[in-house]
């Protein structure tokens, strides 16, 4: 079996410029070379079965028209021009530091914790989903607008201190 390889390997070695030129007619110069290592890989691998010279020529042109097919069936890598100057590259895109909207959120959630239990459902109907005043004092009952509109004020005051950091909690680093 090993002679066997050995001498269809030194025959289709011996049709590689034909094979190379073959694919050349039909494939990119610079990727005729691989899809020409391809068929005669696939040449040695496969089983040869005819007896005769002229068969074995048509067998290895078959195994390079399919070869060639997979070249322009398998998808294609799109290149893209990779600027070289910084003028070239443009603007550098940003993304805002996540660490504010944490801070943000840990210091909306101590406020709503030091309010009762009224007073956090109109900071949340008013302030922080953005509702009128009116439903908000309806939704509490027994408010009047003007009083929803200074819980506000001051759930806004306190909270903007303790994100400047005025008493060592968040945003205080």
């Amino acid at each position: 079996m090993r002679a066997a390889r050995l001498a269809l390997a030194r025959l289709v070695w011996g049709h590689w410029a034909t094979i190379l030129a073959r694919a050349r007619l039909r494939i990119p110069r610079d990727d005729a070379e691989d899809v020409a290592a391809l068929v005669l890989e696939g040449a040695i691998r496969s089983a040869f079965d005819g007896e005769s010279v002229g068969q074995f020529r048509s067998w290895l042109n078959t195994i390079v028209d399919r070869r060639v097919a997979d070249y322009h069936r398998r998808p294609r890598l799109e290149t893209t021009h990779i600027p070289e100057g910084e003028d070239e590259w443009g603007e550098e895109p940003a993304i805002d530091f996540e660490g504010d909207t944490i801070d943000t959120t840990r210091a909306i959630d101590a406020r709503l914790a030091e309010l009762s239990d009224d007073h956090r459902r109109v900071v949340e109907a008013y302030v922080l989903r953005g509702g009128p005043a009116r439903d908000a004092a309806d939704e509490v009952g027994g408010m009047s607008e003007a009083n929803v509109h200074q819980i506000g004020s001051r759930f806004r005051r306190r909270l903007r201190e303790l994100l400047e950091g005025g008493d060592g909690t968040p945003g205080a680093g």
